[in-house]
């Protein structure tokens, strides 16, 4: 084997040689020594927001509920920041005084970031008042005199005052604010912001709130309103003697407890079909009849659906409904109360029968003003198409 020579090798060898031992010196001892390669880790890696024994550092936990507070403040749900001044902030007994003036700057600062409000500072709403009172010394503040606070509003120009209150304990941390109107004293808007159930923590965890929003909104109650046109065929208690009238009808209820009960309004009218048929009009006959003019009945309805557990278009349906109201009449204004039942077939379509009693009221007839007792039953037949 032929020896190198020292003497006859470059310099840039001899560095060369001393790095790549140097390097394999230093990649040996931290494979002996796994607690230096840790170290080295360490050095190099970002610090993370969370320990190892799950505990997160304050200053990130009181990010995330002024990102919660700057959400709202973009979506437009925070009320009452026009001329707004931070007036109190009350912090909990574990947390030093010195605290209040770096809440009021990160407050402000968002405010001021996400939004278009004036933040203006009130310096004489903190300020007090000593006054001696023979050997007693008085000490007193604005901020629990509302007349004396509305004038320094007044002054100052200030349109709504903002109370923080924040709270930390070791279990978590709490931020609420309220913003109120300094004239009145009412209350405009309210918020507390908890590190339990703060939306940026979650977020940062990987949970999807549109889902969570989708399932929030499926388990709230959403009303089913059901629409109805309804022609009708009805034998009708007139003035002289009962008429055979058609009618039409307009139905709208809104459904609940799963569907099996329904309430709300109907209107009709009908129209006697003689009339309609071409029979024989006199001036007698029209104005001793109550359904050959304008005619209106309102009633409000309830409904029991009998559809089992769940509805079935090809099973067969029906529906017991009651209503009471009243029917409007050139000289004629009574009351109304009805029942029926009805058949449904397929989706859309359904046939009803019902019957109805007037109670005795007031009949004017005629154009003299004589005016007479009138009562009487209804019973019809319809067919409803419901969308």
């Amino acid at each position: 084997m032929r020896r190198l020579n020292d003497k006859k090798m470059p310099h840039w060898f001899h560095a060369g040689i001393s790095i790549s031992l140097l390097t394999s010196t230093m990649t040996f001892g931290l494979l002996l020594h796994p607690c230096a390669a840790a170290e080295e880790e360490e050095k190099v890696a970002p610090a993370s927001k969370v320990n190892e024994d799950g505990q997160r550092n304050f200053y990130d936990v009181l990010e995330d509920l002024l990102a919660d507070f700057e959400y709202d403040l973009k979506n437009g749900d925070v009320q009452g920041l026009k001329d707004l001044s931070i007036r109190n902030i009350a912090l909990s007994e574990n947390i030093p005084p010195s605290f209040r003036g770096h809440i009021e700057l990160v407050i402000t600062e968002r405010i001021l970031k996400t939004s278009r409000a004036k933040v203006i500072q009130c310096l004489a709403c903190r300020s007090k008042k000593t006054q001696v009172n023979g050997d007693q010394v008085i000490i007193t503040s604005a901020d629990t005199n509302p007349v004396e606070m509305a004038r320094i509003a007044k002054t100052a120009g200030i349109s709504n005052f903002m109370d923080v209150a924040f709270t930390y304990q070791p279990g978590g941390m709490v931020l609420s604010m309220t913003t109120n109107d300094p004239e009145t004293g009412s209350v405009v808007w309210s918020r507390s912001y908890n590190s339990e159930t703060s939306r940026t923590a979650a977020y940062r965890r990987g949970v999807d709130f549109s889902q969570i929003d989708d399932a929030r909104r499926a388990s709230e109650y959403r009303p089913t309103i059901q629409y109805r046109l309804t022609t009708l065929y009805a034998y009708q208690a007139d003035v002289s003697a009962p008429s055979g009238c058609l009618g039409a009808g307009f139905r709208m209820m809104e459904r609940y407890d799963n569907r099996r009960k329904e309430v709300g309004f109907e209107i009709d009218s009908f129209f006697n079909s003689n009339f309609i048929a071409g029979g024989a009009t006199t001036t007698t006959t029209t104005t001793t009849s109550l359904w050959t003019g304008l005619n209106l009945t309102l009633l409000f309805v309830h409904a029991w659906n009998f559809i089992g557990l769940e509805e079935n278009f090809n099973a067969a349906r029906g529906s017991l409904f009651t209503a009471i109201g009243g029917t409007y009449a050139s000289g004629y204004l009574g009351g109304l109360v009805r029942a029926g039942y009805e058949f449904r077939l397929a989706r859309h379509w359904a046939v009803s029968a019902s019957m109805g009693y007037r109670p005795p009221s007031a009949l004017f007839v005629g154009t003299t003003g004589s005016s007479t007792t009138f009562s009487g039953i209804e019973a019809g037949l319809g067919i409803n198409y419901l969308f």
